[in-house]
């Protein structure tokens, strides 16, 4: 007999499972926000630094993706995915 969970609301249910994405990407997006402003390009020719904004959701695109949970294939083999269910 084994003891359940309380139900997850979905809010916090969101957060538990994508927290490191969620990370990533205010990371990047601060990250590329001060690179812009303090190194970006100056003569505005530049695609990506050029603008303090598309350097921050740039970065923070690039972030959230760099961190998304990805499953290992030990986890794949065992057959749990992504949300940590077997």
């Amino acid at each position: 007999m084994s003891a359940e969970r309380p139900p997850v609301s979905a809010p916090s249910g969101f957060l538990r499972r994508n927290w490191r994405s969620l990370l990533g990407g205010a990371a990047g997006a601060l990250g590329g926000g001060l690179y812009a402003h303090f190194v970006g390009c100056r003569t505005g020719t530049c695609l990506i630094t050029s603008n303090v904004w598309v350097a921050a959701g740039y970065f923070g695109f690039v972030g959230a993706f760099a961190l998304l949970p990805w499953s290992t294939p030990r986890e794949r083999a065992q057959g749990v995915d992504e949300a940590g269910r077997g």
